[in-house]
């Protein structure tokens, strides 16, 4: 073969591999945008704590305090508010229920796409480049186990994180602080971090402590404000519970391994040969905000990753930032793939990477049988007589036309905290206030101990059934387990609970009917 056949040939193939990876990178992206739209109307959550944000929105709706006085009718998640807020304004196009709050994280998750395609394109001048970053990170929805369109603060917080490192790199900065006290009032978590961004200024001192300044002032000005209008309540929540959480080393020590090389190998392997053959000048501006941002946003996510309760949405903005600097990476190397013995090397190992995580949108969808079970134990509470607590399920309370009852995800944040809370608790339970009491887990396994797993629950009331949820895949946890007054005959509670579709599992202590 000539040589103007060989090159001929070589170009040919570098652009099939880039056209596959350009089109593996939309497939994934679509197949994201498929598979929310279609869990987008599911009527029940889709996620253990969906409901209690669920129930977050419907309260501001009907003009109740987001944050208040903690009680068994109460008690709001740490986070903090803009999420809720958000949802709360795109019910009024959506309509009140879980559509207004996966709405919110689905357009915040495609914001996030879209973020990092401008940055990584505008850094880079290499549009291949940038919509292959886009195809990892849509890949990345399995491995987040489907977080990025659940109704919660998670993909919104993350989005707002990306827009502000897009401000910190392009915008000006007292724009970027803007950003950061809105990601920081989505989860507080980005507080210290959107402090120390401003590091990367510091070879202008001035200019540093300046922008520091104005971000600390504005984070300040929005925490004042928050607690006068929730008469203090503010605090208590988002910054107060959150020192009950304790370290886990198991999370500590996975968190490198597993949680960030097992699902980016690729990834993480195109950054360190970009490293290594077109190595950045560290002591340049440009250099020092990629290191920088790589040890801060790494490294904080190591810490939060560490502290018991965590899960995989902890780790997305570790997850977004690592693609970005992988997109970078990939522009970086794509010259010298062009020249290579081997062109288009670089792209089959982009393909790699994404086809790493394909998946089949059927997957996350919660299937005909689940909701059909779901409506039909939503039925069977709204026939039940009394006041039932859906410990993990406030949302379907309100559904059924029952009171509304905390959940224990964040009731027990309190119980340790506040006398005045336990005690209420242990009343209503000591006077068998409930018709029924349902749990999505073993006693045994919530905090604290004493709740279920001693008296005067175990004393006053008795395992009565499992719940239909336990004989189908579900999406999330569901209420399983159900428990009631040791003084209801067992005759009764079983015609309670309707027989056809609860088993009788337990019996009350002895004497204790």
């Amino acid at each position: 073969m000539d040589a103007p056949n060989a090159s001929a040939q070589r170009a040919l193939w570098l652009r099939r591999t880039q056209g596959i990876a350009v089109s593996l990178s939309l497939l994934m992206l679509l197949a994201f945008v498929y598979t929310a739209v279609r869990r987008l109307r599911y009527p029940f959550e889709l996620d253990r704590m969906e409901s209690a944000m669920m129930t977050s929105v419907w309260r501001l709706a009907h003009g109740q305090p987001l944050y208040g006085k903690p009680s068994l009718e109460w008690a709001p998640f740490l986070y903090a508010p803009l999420f809720f807020y958000a949802s709360l304004a795109m019910s009024k196009i959506t309509g009140l229920g879980y559509v207004a709050l996966r709405s919110v994280s689905l357009l915040s998750a495609l914001g996030t796409a879209a973020v990092l395609y401008l940055h990584i394109r505008r850094e880079t001048a290499n549009t291949v480049a940038a919509i292959s970053a886009v195809g990892i990170y849509a890949s990345l929805y399995s491995v987040a186990l489907g977080w990025y369109d659940i109704g919660r603060v998670d993909s919104l917080s993350v989005f707002l994180f990306v827009l502000a490192v897009y401000c910190m790199r392009f915008a000006p900065p007292p724009i970027a602080a803007i950003v950061w006290v809105l990601a920081f009032q989505t989860k507080q978590g980005f507080l210290p971090i959107g402090l120390l961004a401003f590091v990367v200024e510091w070879r202008r001192p001035r200019r540093m402590v300046l922008n520091m300044a104005i971000y600390a002032a504005l984070a300040w000005l929005s925490i004042v404000w928050l607690q006068r209008t929730s008469g203090g309540w503010y605090s208590y929540y988002v910054f107060g519970t959150v020192k009950q959480l304790g370290i886990s080393r198991h999370y500590a020590v996975l968190y490198l391994p597993y949680d960030l090389l097992q699902p980016l190998p690729i990834a993480l392997l195109l950054c360190a040969m970009a490293l290594m053959v077109r190595p950045i000048r560290w002591s340049s501006q440009r250099g020092f905000f990629y290191v920088w941002f790589t040890l801060l946003i790494t490294g904080s996510i190591w810490f939060a990753r560490a502290h018991e309760g965590s899960y995989v949405n902890t780790i997305l903005p570790a997850y977004v930032w690592l693609v970005l600097v992988a997109g970078i990476a990939i522009a970086r190397l794509a010259p010298l793939d062009a020249q290579s013995p081997l062109p288009g090397l670089l792209w089959l190992m982009v393909i790699a990477q994404i086809s790493m995580h394909l998946y089949r949108p059927i997957e996350f969808d919660p299937s005909p049988s689940m909701l059909a079970t779901r409506e039909h134990f939503l039925d069977i509470v709204r026939g039940v007589p009394g006041d039932i607590w859906l410990t993990s399920h406030s949302y379907d309370a309100i559904l059924a036309g029952k009171p509304l009852h905390a959940e224990m995800d964040a009731l027990d944040a309190v119980l340790e905290k506040d006398p005045q809370v336990a005690a209420e608790v242990r009343e209503a339970i000591a006077g068998k206030h409930f018709t029924a009491i349902l749990l999505d887990h073993e006693p045994e396994t919530y905090s604290p101990a004493w709740l279920f797993n001693g008296p005067p629950f175990t004393s006053g009331y008795r395992q009565e059934a499992i719940a239909p949820m336990n004989f189908v895949n579900t999406v999330g946890d569901q209420p399983s387990l159900a428990f009631l007054p040791c003084d209801i005959p067992a005759t009764a509670a079983q015609s309670l609970l309707m027989p056809q579709t609860f088993a009788r599992q337990g019996q009350c202590p002895s004497g204790a009917q």
